[in-house]
């Protein structure tokens, strides 16, 4: 968490700049308006911060229009951090009762029933076959999203972790791991969840931690460390633990055209860009086409930080966006490594683009299977 002095500091600065970071902000695009800008958000703190107003309801609508993906920060010289501020800004607005009440379904959710979906707990590992065979014990963060909205995904994960001989432990106890809720301001409600993820983790025997989902990646090895939470055991996504261990093909495994989409908390997030790639390169034996904004001026899917909760219409125009990157160099199967991405792309997909996650990309790959479009 930023402090109040650091934030003055970097909203002055912002406040005063040329803006040209509106041109890559995703609900500029969306919205065509100055508000839900960078500078928007940090003129309105700045604003408050010397006196000259107050964050009003419109103020706070503007400061929950943000992803947090951080695409700002690539074009910002001083590397001012807009999604840090904004989620910090959102935290004290909370505390003081001033947030989108349509969140309080999310946050009731999470707290009760462990996931943002408000699905049973109870049925969280439903999907679950798996053997716990093989040497090397690899405890499997599923998330939520795939653990009740893309179970395609937890399945792939498990099924090629384990030809891979590892020993995959999922356990019904896992709760969200708090990002909906840390990205929306509601910091005490995530430190609930990431206490039991804690102790819960801690008590398991197994020599690492994979995940899926970037989200649930992030808030594991940034949240939870900065929060004074230490797990026992090196967290990992599952896109570098592929990379280290899966096998090259031989040749080429399908002739469709392949591109990736980098999810924001992945790449931006925590830097990582190569391991998804070079995972889909020893999948199928094809270099993924590159789409016009890709790596760190990839444009994020529009699933983010409680933005697609919201405001449904312009998230969905945001993913729409990034289907037509896709569709803009004719790809046949677009890859990404986040189930949130997945869902979001999925759904805005049209019927000659196939959307896949990593895992699922890996297991059609090695089976053989005809894919959408032969």
């Amino acid at each position: 968490m930023m402090d109040q002095d650091t934030i003055a500091e970097q909203v002055r600065m912002c406040a005063a700049c040329p803006k040209m970071c509106r041109h890559v902000c995703p609900t500029f695009l969306a919205w065509r308006s100055d508000g839900p800008t960078p500078h928007g958000r940090a003129l309105l703190i700045h604003q408050e911060g010397i006196g000259a107003r107050n964050i009003d309801e419109r103020g706070v609508e503007i400061l929950y229009q943000c992803l947090q993906c951080s695409h700002c920060l690539t074009w910002c010289v001083p590397e001012i951090d807009i999604a840090q501020i904004v989620e910090t800004t959102r935290t004290r607005l909370v505390s003081e009762g001033r947030y989108p009440t349509q969140l309080e379904d999310l946050r009731d959710s999470v707290l009760s029933n462990h996931n943002p979906y408000n699905e049973d707990h109870s049925k969280r590992t439903n999907w679950n076959k798996t053997s716990n065979s093989g040497s090397k014990k690899l405890l499997y963060f599923s998330g939520c999203t795939a653990a009740y909205r893309e179970q395609n995904i937890a399945k792939a994960t498990v099924e090629v972790l384990e030809s891979l001989n590892f020993n995959v432990i999922v356990t019904p106890e896992e709760w969200c791991c708090g990002s909906p809720l840390f990205r929306t301001g509601f910091r005490e409600a995530a430190l609930e969840q990431a206490q039991h993820n804690v102790d819960i983790f801690n008590s398991i025997d197994a020599d690492e931690i994979v995940a899926t989902c970037p989200g649930c990646y992030k808030t594991l090895t940034q949240d939870y460390p900065a929060h004074g939470l230490q797990l026992n055991k090196p967290v990992t996504h599952l896109s570098q633990v592929l990379e280290k261990t899966l096998p090259a093909v031989a040749g080429v495994q399908t002739k469709k055209r392949i591109t990736y989409h980098d999810p924001c908390h992945l790449g931006r997030h925590v830097g990582e860009y190569d391991a998804p790639r070079r995972v889909i390169q020893k999948a199928s034996g094809l270099t993924p086409e590159e789409m016009e904004r890709n790596r760190e001026n990839a444009t994020c899917c529009g699933n983010g930080a409680g933005l697609r909760t919201l405001f449904p219409n312009q998230a969905k125009l945001i993913g729409t966006s990034r289907i037509e990157d896709a569709d803009a160099i004719e790809a046949d199967i677009l890859v990404t490594s986040c189930p949130f991405c997945t869902n979001m792309l999925r759904k805005q997909a049209t019927d000659t683009l196939e959307v896949l996650d990593l895992p699922e990309f890996v297991l059609e790959m090695r089976k053989g299977r005809d894919m959408k479009g032969d």
